[in-house]
């Protein structure tokens, strides 16, 4: 699926295997065809030689799969959609509280609990269909990692129908996404397991208000507190004018764009097109006047990059569009840590990449990096173009770049 130039981290030593990627329809527990349908799990995971496994933990065929995926010995990696106490509530006590022994079991077992958003559960499609895409991401830059395969496993059934009410969610369009990816779906028949799910009753959020999968940039210029009011307005016109052209240049992929002072706030329509502007806004601003860079500083842009679930309304004060909530708040917080010069994404907006297929840049993982004012520890990734070479470095003592 992917082209060679995408690069994900350095492989890892396997011990064999292929990966997963895992999905399936709900249902309740204790019937005989429940039995039926965990010798089916069993056989396909034998066959296709999983020892690694991602996907959420819903009760039936997510639980099942998870089961049979711990009792041979392989690595479960658990991919939710949002906060664990509403996906219980959601996705786990709906198909009855027998479910939920089960759940913890294999929660408390997981090698990894990996969530696609940390925030609740708003009654938006939206919040699977990311976590779907999330879980295959993860699954993909895992393969790469262990130079294998990566299938999806997909427990259906043709006389259950979705409960999604936009068709971006549910099982039909997971496996539908996965296999426009040109990649393999191993799809086991869920046969006559019983399918009489109650759903807690929710207050509507929004009112209205849209949610839409977006990607997201943030950056601002270091070193701005230390130019000089001479200076003040050649940066304006310099590098703000810079990065007006490159986002002007992208057109509409550039669905809402603000500043303010040295700070750039954008929202994308893809993520190949996000990496391709934060790229292109490195290279206009590589080669700025030395007026702009301070004696003794180190100066210049730090972007950072996210993939989420916006919210998408009005400002009530302006009456301007406005994109806004959780995620972009995590986005913000990426900036502070990536290095001047440089582009650093979440582990999310990697996954994306791996999913369009872009083969125009390049990503490697700095590892787990503490996002200040409290947001806690993430995977980031180094972004660079597919023929990244290493820029000079700038002067330690003249902060130009030598």
């Amino acid at each position: 699926m992917t082209g060679e130039k995408l690069t994900a981290p350095k492989p890892e030593t396997s011990k064999g295997g292929n990966v997963a990627v895992f999905c399936g329809h709900m249902f309740n527990t204790g019937s005989e065809a429940e039995e039926e349908l965990k010798k089916r799990v069993r056989e396909q995971l034998d066959t296709l030689d999983i020892t690694v496994g991602y996907g959420p933990l819903a009760c039936g065929a997510d639980i099942v799969i998870a089961e049979s995926l711990l009792a041979r010995g392989a690595e479960l990696n658990v991919v939710l959609p949002f906060s664990e106490e509403d996906f219980i509530a959601e996705s786990v006590l709906c198909g009855g509280q027998d479910w939920l022994e089960r759940y913890y079991t294999c929660r408390n077992a997981a090698t990894s609990i990996n969530f696609a958003t940390p925030g609740d559960y708003v009654g938006d499609d939206n919040q699977f269909a990311y976590n779907t895409l999330y879980a295959m991401g993860l699954a993909i830059l895992r393969s790469q990692k262990r130079q294998c395969e990566a299938f999806q496993i997909a427990v259906v059934s043709d006389s259950f129908a979705s409960f999604s009410t936009t068709g971006i969610a549910g099982t039909k369009a997971d496996m539908k996404l996965w296999q426009s990816l040109g990649r393999e779906t191993v799809a086991i028949p869920a046969g006559p397991v019983p399918r009489e799910l109650r759903f807690p009753n929710r207050p509507k959020v929004g009112d209205g208000t849209k949610r839409e999968i977006r990607s997201i940039i943030f950056a601002d210029y270091k070193g701005f507190s230390r130019i000089g009011e001479r200076e003040m307005p050649g940066f304006m016109d310099i590098v703000m004018g810079r990065i007006a052209e490159v986002l002007h240049s992208f057109g509409d992929h550039v669905e809402f764009r603000n500043t303010w002072g040295d700070a750039i706030y954008a929202i994308v329509d893809e993520p190949k097109t996000a990496a391709a502007i934060a790229l292109k806004l490195q290279e206009v601003l590589a080669d700025l006047p030395r007026g702009l860079i301070p004696s003794g500083a180190v100066a210049g842009m730090r972007l950072g990059l996210h993939y989420g679930p916006i919210w998408v309304g009005t400002d009530r004060i302006t009456g301007n569009r406005l994109w806004y909530g959780g995620e972009v708040n995590r986005t913000a917080r990426i900036e502070p840590v990536t290095p001047v010069g440089g582009v650093y994404c979440t582990e999310s907006f990697a996954a994306a990449l791996l999913m369009a297929d872009c083969q125009d840049c390049k990503f490697t993982s700095v590892g787990r990096v503490l996002l200040p004012k409290k947001y806690g520890e993430v995977e980031l990734f180094h972004l660079e173009g597919a023929d990244y070479v290493e820029p000079p470095q700038p002067n330690a003592k003249t902060g130009a770049r030598t």
